[in-house]
């Protein structure tokens, strides 16, 4: 099953997002998928003080797969960082229905405890539904939040909330990441297609291929049990691993790597 492509406009976090947006999709994407979060290498794509004509631009250049709005203080154990993070990320959440964008995805923030993010959670799914979007959490490596069980947990402290699935932060944390793929499918509605190797302590995200999970059989875990959304790169092995690789090279490949993996899967002896 060739599920719907896209790539994460963080790794091009130098290009005006228009460009960012016009570059993924020129080199054969069905969508892309749009950063907020500000990365070690590189700023937001977008914020609160995009200009309305920037966000005119973007809503003829979609389909979109999701909009990450990843806030440090996201859960925060402070009230008042937390709230703050919490009205920015309302915020952001109205800007997507001007990009014609369903999913939007958080995650367990720096500094938390588990009642003060399943608290973020519950507010956030409601602001989500307000605007008819799905809300969807990735758990992250060494965060309060960072396996499966810890995601099953927040969606029943949260109702309504949905899972974008990340492996390459589920495997270092120590969780079987095919079988955590078949818990969470009924949940997920997005995901991140990444490789990684390492413990929570020494963890690189590297070239899909070059890590320690079998992607191939994730992704079969996940169409077994009922995916069908976009199968979106994150790219981070540039950082994290010294990946070389240009931009277009790097486009290229992980196209490659997308449509290898899912013909593989799809090859995968059923569970």
């Amino acid at each position: 099953m060739m599920l719907p492509t896209s790539f994460h406009t963080g790794f091009l976090a130098d290009m005006p997002v228009a460009e960012a947006v016009r570059t993924i999709r020129g080199h054969g994407y069905d969508m892309a998928e749009l950063n907020a979060e500000v990365l070690p290498w590189g700023p937001a794509h977008l914020g609160l003080d995009t200009p309305a004509g920037t966000i005119a631009e973007l809503a003829q250049l979609g389909p979109y797969s999701a909009f990450c709005l990843h806030h440090r203080d996201f859960g925060s154990k402070d009230a008042d960082r937390r709230d703050a993070a919490l009205a920015w990320t309302a915020a952001m959440m109205a800007r997507a229905p001007d990009l014609s964008i369903g999913t939007v995805h958080v995650i367990p923030g720096e500094e938390t405890t588990l009642g003060s993010l399943h608290h973020s959670l519950r507010m956030a799914v409601g602001d989500a539904e307000k605007l008819g979007l799905a809300l969807a959490l990735e758990p992250i490596v060494g965060r309060e939040i960072g396996t499966a069980a810890g995601a099953l947990e927040a969606i029943a402290a949260a109702p309504g909330l949905k899972i974008n699935f990340d492996a390459s932060h589920l495997k270092p944390m120590g969780d079987d990441v095919t079988e955590a793929a078949r818990k969470l499918a009924p949940h997920v509605v997005h995901m991140h297609l990444k490789d990684v190797t390492g413990t929570p302590e020494t963890f690189r995200f590297v070239p899909i291929g070059q890590g320690e999970i079998d992607l191939a059989a994730m992704l079969r875990a996940l169409i077994e049990g009922g995916y069908r959304g976009p199968v979106s790169i994150e790219h981070e092995s540039h950082w994290f691993a010294g990946d070389r690789r240009g931009p277009a090279q790097v486009l290229d490949d992980c196209l490659e790597d997308i449509r290898r993996l899912l013909a593989e899967a799809a090859a995968v002896p059923a569970a």
